[in-house]
């Protein structure tokens, strides 16, 4: 029994990690974080796990999300970063800063549900991506 519950937390484990992607960059680099989707919004949470977002959008929209990452609320998220969305949904930090490491997403994403044959339902997260400090 407990060889098959080790077995279990192991697989779910290892499908857990596979949505998981870590990306490093030095202070003051260009990154360009890409989840390969027409990502809209993207969530980034930082060490202090408080959600932030920041959004792609048209020429004429004016919201603060547009132009930096704000909190659910709408304030500024602090520290401050240079990021935009580029027109293909790509996450760009230019130059990358020390307090831009996080845990970053699309907002929008769901997770992956798959129906196996025996009926029940396997799901994964959506892709996230780890922003780490190469030293």
């Amino acid at each position: 029994m407990i060889s098959q519950t080790c077995l279990l937390l192991t697989a779910i484990v290892g499908y857990a990690l596979a949505s998981l992607a870590f990306y490093q960059a030095k202070v003051g680099e260009r990154v360009v974080l890409d989840l390969g989707a027409q990502v809209v919004t993207w969530k980034r949470e930082r060490d202090r796990g408080v959600p932030e977002f920041i959004k792609h959008c048209g020429p004429t929209e004016k919201e603060l999300r547009c132009t930096q990452f704000v909190t659910k609320d709408n304030q500024p998220a602090q520290p401050e970063s240079n990021a935009h969305i580029d027109a293909n949904g790509a996450l760009i930090i230019d130059p990358m800063k020390a307090t831009d490491v996080g845990q970053y997403s699309d907002a929008d994403a769901k997770p992956i549900e798959t129906k196996l044959p025996d009926g029940s339902i396997s799901s994964v997260l959506p892709p996230h991506i780890q922003l780490e400090l190469k030293e």
